[in-house]
């Protein structure tokens, strides 16, 4: 297909499934079509899910998450998830991290990351409408609105002309989506997403919700309802947009505005915390929380926000000339959360927990899949022992730092663990904790520049993880640069930040450099996972 012609629906419908995306779209209606009451396809939805380690770890971290507390106690296999929350909720779930993992592969846009966080947003919210509802109900309203904006999502999410011109008009808010979509590719974006709802079978709440009636059913009224109000909360609760929103919900719920701002709050909470689950927390910082506030800078009238300023400069690439403004600014950003880096150096210095004990059950036939990482048993067991932290609020940094790193070694089969702090005055990256084969030398070179771009400085600045070394970030070699190539003697690796309370506070770094042996896609899911437990961990700690 030439990027340069415009085609019609079904011409880019047929792009999607068979070029751009084929693997995904075969798997999609592998699930899709699990809609039998047979009994085999239990058996066959729970083979699908195990043939991926990282996805069977996420719907059982999602299965025992706070969406679901209370309907299945301690979910430890993906039988007992389906017999415990219903066929469709586990379908559903796994098709739509299976759709989220293909959208996210590459290096989204500023406009793309945006909208897969307003999308989980708006998921939640439209969920928290129908609480009264029973579980699948909430499930299908979840998944409806988080493809709500698939096309769109999907269109975005490739590297070529296309995608680019979309998201040059894009980029100053000018244009709706759509109307850039009729521009560039001679359709609307929710043109092709009905084509492909009704093609792939995503469910008849999804197909009503495109269309846009005037007078919508109650579960499409809920779909639409929380996109609107994803599209315009980053702005603050108290901004006029988002008042006018949830004054609709209120009515919508027959309860007060009160009360649905503080559903709303509760919701998008929740959102962010179920992103990371997803596989998506590199947009977790985009998703509003309670405790967002209006900016005073920002006019009302004002419908769709971008993002922050904060997480503008955060998430951009900036050139080596604007290295050392950039630091100071963040520096600058540090003085209000004073406190933490001391707090985990004062735990690095008492005496180190010893390493837990895996405690599943080892007759437990599901969990023994091993594919691409050492020990799937002690990584899920680690998993469980931090959401319980998380959840506690009470984290005890060494133990949860020995937990982390420990997973890392033991249950992914990484050879050499760092963890790094950012310096106070932002400019260096400091090693702070070593695990597994690690020599002397190599700790005294671990000492990493922020003020030139590189791996590490584009993980902070970015609030994003790298996979240096993999195919897929070719055309970002640049970014092991000499200097980190002196002081790695090696050039495959995982870089991961450690966000707390939004902000980048350091990295954890992951390779097998001893052994020479290639990282794989299992060991990559389940570092990143590890590490955002970790900021989970210190996030709940300040609170």
């Amino acid at each position: 297909m030439l990027v340069e012609q415009k085609n019609s629906v079904a011409d880019w419908v047929e792009f999607l499934g068979k070029e751009h995306m084929p693997a995904l779209a075969e798997t999609v209606q592998k699930l899709s079509k699990l809609t039998t009451e047979d009994d085999s396809r239990v058996s066959q939805l729970t083979e699908q899910i195990l043939k991926d380690p990282s996805l069977t770890s996420r719907v059982l971290q999602i299965s025992n998450s706070v969406v679901y507390k209370g309907l299945g106690g301690n979910i430890k296999t993906i039988t007992r998830a389906i017999v415990m929350l219903g066929f469709t909720t586990i379908r559903d779930v796994s098709l739509s991290m299976q759709i989220l993992d293909n959208i996210l592969k590459q290096n989204p846009s500023e406009h793309l990351m945006t909208q897969i966080a307003n999308s989980f947003h708006a998921a939640m919210q439209a969920r928290g409408l129908l609480r009264s509802a029973k579980t699948p109900d909430q499930e299908e309203i979840f998944i409806s609105t988080l493809l709500l904006h698939f096309a769109e999502l999907s269109m975005l999410s490739r590297d070529d002309e296309v995608s680019r011109k979309l998201n040059m008009l894009l980029r100053d808010a000018s244009v709706t989506a759509n109307d850039a979509a009729v521009q560039v590719l001679g359709c609307s974006f929710d043109q092709i997403s009905i084509e492909l709802a009704r093609q792939w079978e995503l469910g008849d709440v999804l197909l009503e919700a495109l269309n846009r009636p005037k007078l919508p059913s109650k579960p499409a009224q809920a779909v639409l309802l929380g996109d609107e109000l994803s599209q315009v909360a980053m702005l603050g609760w108290n901004a006029e947009p988002v008042k006018n929103v949830i004054k609709k919900i209120a009515k919508y719920r027959n309860i007060s505005f009160k009360d649905a701002l503080e559903e709303v709050k509760q919701m998008a909470d929740m959102a962010q915390d179920l992103a990371v689950h997803y596989g998506a927390s590199k947009v977790r910082h985009l998703i509003p929380n309670s405790e967002t506030t209006s900016d005073p800078h920002k006019s009302s009238s004002v419908v769709v926000p971008l993002r922050s300023e904060k997480s503008r400069v955060r998430e951009t690439s900036q050139p080596q000339a604007n290295m050392a403004a950039s630091a100071e600014s963040n520096g600058a950003d540090a003085a209000g959360e004073e406190g933490l880096e001391d707090l985990i150096e004062m735990a690095l210095t008492g005496t180190r927990q010893p390493e837990p004990q895996p405690v599943l059950d080892r007759d437990d036939t599901e969990t023994k899949l091993q594919v691409g990482v050492q020990d799937v048993h002690l990584q899920m067991n680690i998993m469980q022992q931090l959401n319980k932290l998380i959840a506690d609020k009470k984290v005890d940094v060494n133990q949860m730092l020995s937990l982390v790193m420990g997973g890392m070694c033991d249950a992914l089969g990484l050879e050499r663990v760092v963890m790094s702090l950012v310096s106070k005055d932002r400019k260096t990256l400091v090693p702070k904790f070593f695990k597994g084969e690690v020599e002397l030398e190599f700790k005294s070179r671990m000492k990493i520049g922020l003020m030139e771009e590189n791996a590490f400085s584009n993980a902070i600045r970015q609030s994003q993880q790298f996979w240096m070394g993999s195919r897929l970030m070719a055309g970002r070699a640049y970014l092991h640069t000499e200097a980190l190539q002196e002081a790695l003697g090696w050039q495959e690796y995982f870089v991961a930040p450690i966000i707390v309370s939004r902000r980048p506070i350091g990295v954890f770094y992951g390779d097998c450099a001893n052994s020479k042996t290639p990282l794989n896609d299992q060991q990559y899911a389940g570092f990143t996972m590890l590490s955002q437990q970790a900021g989970l961990a210190l996030t709940a700690n300040q609170g």
